[in-house]
């Protein structure tokens, strides 16, 4: 079943799954018989029975000094105890060695000789370090890139239930475009076997394929499933499209209160997607009550952080004094804001404002400008004010085909008051000017 284009883990996966949290040691030592040093001894018998060469103490102490239990932290002390345990194949202290290898902590940085520390454990049955070099050699840090070698490894720590081996086969066999049936179900059923056992990045990748229909059959119920379950794990990105999700009643039954606690959760703990959702239910209050307050506050958290949709919502706000104290300084700076991250409706805003003379002193040539770039993306109500500005010349040169253009394409954008504009220049152009304005349409919207 291994292929050598088959192992191909995130980047996010791999970052997270050669962590230091992946050694336990603590939990991964041996039962403590009468006699032997064990994690309740105190830090004075450990030392005695590690410098007599007891690998299970000289272990234990490691662990204490590395974590600062019991005693004042020395990661530099804790990495010669490990090594020392490691060296008499105590496979916890290899497997513990080998990552402050990986990452250079209190040594210099060795992948190679980390590769050899996490062989001699995996060979042991270490089923963390079983993990952590098949990571390695997929990714050819080390040593030389060994796809397959390390996808056997990888398979050796999955069986014995270690949920990042279980995550990162998982991966790799649903985004090889070779997969076959077989390794696609395997795909699914190593995601489910991670995420039943709480690893949250493989709930996420399981509300990624219930939802697209990526080896399992779509299912929105399933997406959503998962999702509450990463989201119960307090994962905020998850919170937040999981407050969605009750709003909108996807997957879930729709249960506005229980959305809006989600998205709220998600919102106080920074997730802008939350923090712009609750700005925009609150402003229309069609799902929850409306609240103009509210709606601003939460605008105005999103728009710091560059929320583009919000930066344009509170610039209208503050032009309007609605929810906040009107403030047409502070808003066209927010609208510019939106407008200059590419959002066309906040160009078609801005563009509005100056046409107005609203909270900026009117300047129908920087009108233009700002309808022309929303226009441009296809905005249909900008191509419909764009075709009035070339029809009657206000802040650019007056162009009847060029009018005629913009209003066609305004029309098939869904402007229906489009047609009468259209008719009226149709009565005094020439042919010649009709077909220059049917050649001019198709060029005036960008195909990025």
């Amino acid at each position: 079943m291994a292929r050598s284009s088959l192992a191909r883990p995130s980047p996010i996966a791999l970052s997270f799954l050669l962590g230091l949290a992946a050694c336990n040691t603590m939990d991964s030592s041996p039962s403590a018989t009468p006699g032997t040093p064990s994690a309740q001894s105190k830090p004075e018998d450990l030392t005695r029975a590690a410098e007599l060469d007891d690998a299970r103490a000289q272990l234990l102490l490691a662990t204490l000094l590395y974590e600062g239990l019991g005693m004042a932290q020395d990661r530099a002390q804790a990495a010669r105890w490990y090594r020392r345990a490691a060296e008499q194949d105590l496979p916890e202290a290899q497997c513990a060695l080998a990552v402050m290898l990986e990452q250079g902590e209190q040594m210099e940085r060795d992948e190679a000789q980390a590769v050899e520390w996490h062989r001699r454990a995996a060979e042991q049955g270490y089923a963390r370090s079983q993990h952590n070099l098949g990571l390695l050699l997929i990714a050819g840090r080390g040593t030389s890139a060994k796809v397959e070698e390390g996808q056997k490894w990888l398979r050796r720590a999955a069986l014995q239930g270690v949920p990042e081996a279980q995550l990162a086969l998982g991966l790799a066999y649903a985004r090889d475009p070779q997969s076959n049936e077989e390794e696609r179900r395997c795909a699914a059923a190593w995601l489910q076997h991670a995420a039943q056992q709480g690893l949250v990045q493989a709930q996420l990748a399981l509300v990624e394929m219930y939802a697209n229909g990526v080896c399992v059959e779509r299912s929105e119920s399933e997406s959503a499933r998962w999702l509450e379950a990463a989201a119960k794990q307090g994962e905020p990105e998850a919170q937040a499209r999981l407050g969605v999700a009750y709003l909108e009643g996807r997957g879930v039954q729709r249960d506005s209160a229980t959305g809006e606690q989600w998205l709220r959760t998600a919102a106080v703990q920074g997730v802008a997607l939350a923090q712009t959702n609750l700005g925009f239910l609150y402003s229309r209050g069609d799902v929850l009550a409306r609240n103009p307050a509210e709606a601003a506050r939460w605008h105005a958290r999103a728009a710091e952080q560059g929320v583009p949709q919000s930066q344009m919502s509170l610039g209208l706000m503050l032009l309007a004094g609605d929810g906040v104290a009107k403030d047409p300084q502070a808003g066209i700076l927010w609208l510019r804001k939106a407008a200059d991250s590419g959002l066309a409706l906040a160009q078609h805003n801005l563009a509005l404002a100056y046409l107005q003379g609203s909270g900026v002193a009117e300047d129908p040539i920087e009108s233009a400008r700002w309808f022309t770039l929303a226009a441009q993306q296809g905005l249909a109500v900008a191509q419909a004010r764009l075709g009035a500005i070339h029809e009657h010349g206000k802040g650019v040169a007056q162009d009847d085909a060029l009018a005629h253009a913009w209003y066609f394409l305004a029309l098939t954008g869904g402007q229906k008051n489009a047609a009468e504009r259209i008719a009226a220049l149709e009565e005094r152009m020439s042919p010649e000017q009709l077909a220059h304005a049917a050649d001019l349409a198709p060029t005036l919207v960008r195909r990025d």
